[in-house]
C-alpha cells in the first residue's frame, strides 16, 4: 500500500533549522493512505488545497489536501504503463489563461500539459530517443520549463509554442573542451527563483550541478546527496536536498557558497522513509 505523509511547508522547514539538529524533527500532519499504486513524486497545488501524486501505474491522482479523499484522477492508470515521475501544477501569474494546469512527465518520455478539473489532456511532447523524463520544474513566471531524465540532458522549453529553447549536458572529449555535468541520470530539477539564468539538478551521481544557460554548461556542484526522486528545492538562498539513504537523508546548502548549512534526520519509524519531494512531502512504502 502506498501513503503520502504530508510534512511541514519548505518555508516552515527553514524557520525549524538551527544549528541544534535536535531541536527540529520531521512529523506528519496527514497521512492518505490506500492508493492503489507505488507514489513516485508528489505536488502541492499553488493554493495549498489539493497534493497531486505521480503514481506508478502512470496515472495522476489529486487529493484533497484537508481531508485525504481522492478529487481527481488523470490519465485513469494501468498495470502496463510506465510510472508518472515528476509533476508540477503551472504558476498561477497574470498571463496565464488556463488555471489548474498539471505539467506531468512520464518515464515512457511523454511530457504531458494536464487540465486538473476537467481531466483533459492539453498538450503532449515526446522527448528524442524516447528518453525517460524523470524530472521537471517551472520558472518562476510559467513562462519556460526544464526536463532531465536517463539522458543526463536538461531541456529548456518556451511554455506558450511548447518548442526546445536549449539543451545543456556536461561530456565532451577528454581534453580542454570538456564540459562538467552529470555522469549518471538526473531526478531533480528547479529554476532558480531569483535568477532566471540558472537551474540546479540533481540525481544519482551524488552531485548537485549548477547550470547556467547563457553559456549552457555546468559550471560548479555540491557533492553529496543521492537524490533518487523530486527531492530538490530552494527557499530563498538555500537548497534543500532528500537523499536516499538510512541517514543523511535532507539536506540544506547555501546557494551562493555550496557550504551545508544543517541536517534533519526523520523520525524513527519501522519503515523506510524514501525521500521523494524536499519541497513539501515525503513519499513512504
Amino acid at each position: 500500500m502506498a501513503s503520502i505523509v504530508e510534512s511541514a511547508t519548505a518555508d516552515e522547514a527553514v524557520e525549524g533549522f538551527s544549528s541544534d539538529e535536535s531541536n527540529y524533527k520531521l512529523a506528519p500532519r496527514l497521512t492518505i493512505s490506500g492508493n492503489t499504486s507505488e507514489i513516485f513524486c508528489v505536488k502541492f497545488s499553488p493554493d495549498g488545497n489539493y497534493v497531486a501524486a505521480g503514481c506508478g501505474d502512470g496515472a495522476i491522482r489529486v487529493f484533497n489536501a484537508q481531508t485525504g479523499a481522492l478529487a481527481y484522477n488523470l490519465q485513469g492508470g494501468s498495470n502496463i504503463a510506465l510510472p508518472t515521475t515528476s509533476i508540477k501544477f503551472r504558476p498561477v501569474t497574470a498571463t496565464t489563461r488556463t488555471k489548474n494546469v498539471i505539467l506531468a512527465a512520464n518515464a515512457t518520455g511523454i511530457v504531458q500539459h494536464w487540465h486538473m478539473t476537467s481531466g483533459k489532456c492539453l498538450h503532449s511532447i515526446e522527448e528524442e530517443d524516447h528518453n525517460q523524463v524523470y524530472a521537471l520544474d517551472y520558472n518562476a513566471e510559467g513562462t519556460r520549463f526544464v526536463t532531465a531524465g536517463k539522458d543526463t540532458a536538461l531541456r529548456v522549453y518556451d511554455e506558450a509554442t511548447k518548442t526546445l529553447l536549449l539543451t545543456m549536458k556536461g561530456g565532451g572529449s577528454f581534453d580542454l573542451t570538456a564540459t562538467p555535468g552529470h555522469s549518471n541520470r538526473v531526478f531533480s530539477v528547479k529554476m532558480v527563483p531569483h535568477d532566471e539564468n540558472m537551474i540546479i539538478s540533481g540525481g544519482w551521481d551524488n552531485t548537485v550541478q549548477f547550470w547556467d544557460c547563457r553559456m549552457g554548461v555546468a559550471v560548479r556542484n555540491i557533492f553529496g546527496p543521492h537524490i533518487c526522486g523530486d527531492a530538490l528545492d530552494m527557499v530563498g538562498s538555500r537548497i534543500v536536498t532528500g537523499s536516499w539513504r538510512p541517514n543523511h537523508q535532507l539536506e540544506m546548502w547555501e546557494y551562493d557558497t555550496g557550504a551545508k548549512l544543517a541536517e534533519v534526520e526523520a523520525e524513527p519509524t519501522k519503515r523506510k522513509f524514501l525521500i521523494r519531494s524536499a519541497e513539501t512531502a515525503l513519499s513512504a512504502q
